[in-house]
């Protein structure tokens, strides 16, 4: 066998060897190295002999597993040596091998650039484009000469003015390709010279990663892209590029023979070490590393079953991260489980979940004011695709609060933000929901705005907003003076060196106006680019070129102190306070004072059950037909005082939001996003308005809640229970409505609306007894977004079931809030009050006041039936879902954590948690 093929055999019993041997560990194993070969043989990598050959053996051995346990050991021996016979064998870079260091002569560099400023001429050099060169060289040297710092480079800034100034005297005599070219070549040498001497680039060190990303349907999605379960790839470098040139030595800092994917590096504020994320090929998680930067002191600081991302140093030495450890999936894509932040110790022990959400966080970054800017995403009561929103709060999880774009539909997905020195603004990528590799760069100007259309900028004005598309009129050019060269057509991984200058990874192919790729993509390249459009090429890898940011020392930020009563393990995590000065704020207009008699705290609970493929719509199982809804259960409320103060208990760790209610506690207006505070913290909310630019403030002393103890939150009747149809609006419906619309007493009132509970609507993976949305709730909650329409998977019947006609009787008088019905996916803006659920329900207004045969529901009985109203006519609650079993199938083996349903677990996010390292 061939010496690389045996240290394969070595490397990766080492690293599978940290853990026990356990048959499910191989049949793991076993797993992947099947998908590798389908893979690989997709690829034409081995003739149809050398697959079936291959392929006999995996199943020899899971046999073999499966019969013989006592035979482990021996099976994942050959195991190993069959891995590496793939290795040996393979064609391309399925696992690819990159050298120590990958040198580029200085001619190959030269004929690189050369390559990349005919690109950007779109292959066409004209006089007319050497004199716009020069326009923008003489503008860039202008910008650089007031800079501070700029005194130390002005003298080859002078020499190369000086050599665009003799080169601008030959224009006239040049002509045909050739010369023309050389001519722009000399141009371009002389304005790459002067924007390098920008003193903002005060390195040559650069730390980077060079991966090879997949693009398929699922790996293009936001958070599906990102699960370790469900990618296969490898071949990922962890480098440091030494000089600014495509010919810059490169160092791998990882083993070259480390078959591994990357995400996202970040650098100690010394420069001194580096901490990462990455999965070994046949790993089925990502775990986070560190290492020194001359890459000695290679040390694993998580080490689970669960993805553990984006991590990044805090000011006091612990990390910051994504993770999946809360167990929770994504509402709308069940196949992928959802991160959220937590931290930890420098050591990666003590790990804590600081975030409340139940949807995807991603890419923490810190702030210069000592606060975590990450990218949220959410929909509480709104369509599930366009809220990916920058949020920031303190690193201790405390006083999470949005920064931009909690109502804005573009761009789909502002991520990748990190601050621009000097100048209180934010960089980011505009992405797609489904297009995370293509991406405009913007800029976030909190000074003019928190939503769309305030507040935002294009940098890069010539690539829209992918999916969404630019708004009309488009959002405005950061700089007036910006120019687009060649057919760029994806941007990624910013990194702001200074108030106009950037790194940042870009690639070629041609985009239509919504960013949609419409030609072949090469792989992403480093480039040194500012705010006007020039661009400069850094370097080109062997695959993309991602996450690039300076090798020095950096400026630590202030860190904000962690107020945060944290439990020890084991303990209960104690409440936290809410208030708010005056839930009138910026409603006032729409809802007269006096009229808010409580508060409503509502508890999305955590979606730690999947059934692991969209049984039903994008839902897996179902919550509500609606949307792709959440549990939900009603904590109780509390009082709003006459001058509209409120000030509570809650409990901690949880994803709250709120409703106003009247005296009879019907819903005045809904929050439509969630909050929650961390164990200990008191916080103000701003009232139930829009947040825009203006800032009221949350606490007045004079307020008359806030001259008294925190009211404790006042349960319902009926408990701490979920919310459901069949426990709680049909059930009513039965006592008052059944004498009628129900049973053959009075044929004529149930042909007109039977209320009697009938049907279901069959679900992919459940049981028919099982199945949700029985009638009446169908005509009750009226017209949806995929009523009628009929899906099919594997030759079964997911959502098929007929529309209802708008003129039926009783269709849609529950008055749920159709979010995403009639192009529902740009309804995000805060409702105006009294226009939405049990205030304005046509049902709930109707059993009131008793206008129908003088039937009047009242007391507990109609409270259940507003709250089912209010809680948005959701079908399931908890105790429906875990009556489901949970998923069954050879096709989930695979996972380290397996799909549950009805034994799925209940997380506590705020235990401490250490990983075993073996």
């Amino acid at each position: 066998m061939k010496k690389n093929a045996l240290l394969f055999v070595m490397l990766l019993a080492a690293v599978w060897g940290r853990a026990e041997l356990t048959p499910q560990r191989v049949l793991d194993e076993l797993f992947w190295t099947h998908h590798s070969l389908l893979k690989l043989t997709r690829k034409e990598e081995f003739s149809n002999e050398k697959k079936a050959e291959f392929m006999q053996q995996v199943e020899a051995l899971r046999k073999q597993v499966e019969q013989n346990p006592g035979s482990l050991q021996a099976a994942y021996d050959e195991l190993q040596q069959l891995k590496a016979e793939i290795k040996a064998l393979k064609t391309t870079d399925f696992f690819p091998t990159i050298s120590a260091t990958r040198p580029v002569s200085k001619t190959d560099s030269e004929k690189l650039l050369k390559a990349d400023w005919l690109f950007q001429a779109n292959s066409q050099v004209t006089p007319e484009r050497i004199e716009q060169e020069i326009g923008w060289a003489r503008q860039l040297a202008t910008r650089i000469e007031k800079m501070n710092g700029a005194g130390k480079t002005a003298k080859a800034r002078a020499a190369a003015l000086a050599a665009i100034a003799k080169l601008e005297r030959e224009i006239p005599q040049t002509s045909g390709k050739d010369k023309l070219e050389e001519l722009y070549f000399d141009v371009r040498r002389a304005k790459r010279k002067i924007l390098f001497s920008n003193p903002t680039v005060d390195f040559d060190r650069i730390l980077l990663i060079d991966s090879p990303h997949p693009e398929t349907v699922h790996s293009n999605h936001e958070s599906g892209h990102r699960n370790g379960s469900q990618q296969f790839n490898s071949g990922s470098k962890l480098q440091v590029i030494s000089g600014l040139n495509p010919n810059a030595a490169v160092q791998n800092l990882l083993p070259d023979d480390l078959d591994t994917y990357l995400w996202r590096p970040d650098l100690s504020y010394d420069a001194d070490k580096i901490i990462f994320s990455k999965k070994d090929h046949f790993d089925p998680s990502f775990k986070l590393f560190e290492v020194n930067v001359d890459g000695t002191g290679l040390k694993q600081l998580t080490n689970s079953d669960y993805d553990d991302l984006d991590p990044i140093y805090l000011p006091d030495g612990k990390i910051l991260f994504s993770t999946t450890r809360a167990h929770s999936y994504v509402r709308c894509l069940p196949t992928s489980p959802a991160f959220v932040l937590a931290r930890a110790d420098a050591d990666g022990k003590n790990i804590r979940i600081i975030s409340r959400n139940n949807e995807p966080d991603y890419l923490p970054a810190m702030m210069p004011d000592g606060s975590v800017i990450y990218t949220r995403w959410e929909y509480t009561e709104r369509p599930l695709w366009r809220i990916q929103g920058l949020w920031t709060m303190n690193p201790d999880g405390t006083n999470p609060q949005i920064y931009w774009g909690n109502r804005s539909f573009t761009p789909d997905m502002l991520i990748e933000a990190r601050a621009i020195p000097g100048t209180g603004n934010v960089m980011f990528v505009g992405q797609g929901h489904h297009r995370v590799f293509s991406g405009s760069l913007g800029v976030i100007n909190l000074s003019e705005g928190r939503e769309h259309p305030d507040g935002i900028y294009k940098i890069t004005a010539d690539v829209g907003w992918p999916e969404t598309g630019d708004p009309k009129p488009p959002h405005p050019t950061y700089s007036p003076n910006y120019h687009a060269s060649g057919n760029y057509g994806a941007y990624k991984t910013p990194y702001p060196i200074g108030e106009n200058d950037f790194l940042v990874s870009i690639r070629s192919g041609k985009v239509d106006s919504g960013g949609n790729r419409v030609s072949v993509f090469n792989p992403f390249s480093l480039y040194l680019m500012d705010m006007d459009g020039n661009r400069e090429l850094i370097y080109r890898g062997n695959h993309n070129i991602l996450y690039a940011m300076p090798l020095k020392p950096r400026t630590v930020p202030p860190m904000r102190a962690d107020t945060v009563d944290w439990p020890n393990k084991g303990e209960p995590a104690k409440d936290g306070v809410l208030y708010s000065a005056d839930v009138y704020e910026g409603i006032d207009e729409d809802l007269p004072r006096g009229t808010a008699k409580y508060l409503r705290i509502i508890e999305m609970d955590s979606k730690t059950y999947t059934s692991m493929v969209k049984s039903f719509r994008h839902s897996g199982p179902a919550v509500s037909i609606i949307q792709e809804d959440g549990v939900k259960r009603i904590l109780g409320t509390v009082p709003v005082e006459e001058d509209g103060s409120v000030h509570f208990k809650v409990p901690s760790g949880k994803a709250l939001h709120f409703q106003l209610l009247d005296e009879d506690y019907r819903c005045l207006q809904i929050m439509r996003s969630f909050t929650g505070v961390m164990p200990g913290e008191t916080r103000g909310c701003l009232g139930c308005h829009e947040q825009n630019n203006r800032t009221p403030v949350a606490f007045k002393a004079s307020s008359k809640a806030l001259r008294r103890a925190p009211s404790e939150i006042t349960p319902p009747p009926w408990g701490p229970v979920s919310i459901s149809y069949e426990r709680f609006a049909q059930p009513v419906l039965d006592k008052y409505c059944g004498s009628c619309h129900q049973g053959d007493k009075n044929p004529k009132a149930r042909k007109v609306l039977d209320l009697t509970l009938r049907g279901g609507v069959p679900e992919l993976g459940v049981p028919e007894e099982l199945w949700p949305f029985k009638e009446p709730y169908l005509t009750l909650v009226g017209p949806t977004w995929y009523r009628g329409q009929k899906e099919v998977k594997d030759g079964k019947h997911r959502a098929q079931h007929p529309p209802v006609k708008t003129d039926a009787p009783g269709a849609g008088i529950a008055g749920a809030l159709q979010v995403e019905a009639d192009n529902g996916m740009f309804n995000v803006q805060l409702l105006k009050p009294r226009t939405m659920l049990s205030y304005t329900s046509p049902l709930i207004n109707m059993v009131r006041e008793g206008t129908h045969k003088d039937i009047k529901i009242e007391g507990e009985d109609l409270r259940r039936l507003m709250a089912w109203v209010d809680a948005n006519c959701v079908y399931r609650g908890d105790e429906e879902i875990r009556m489901i079993p949970d998923p069954v199938g050879s096709e989930f083996e695979r996972f380290a954590v397996k799909p549950t349903i009805k034994t799925a677990p209940v997380i506590d996010r705020l235990q401490p948690v250490t990983d075993p390292m073996d």
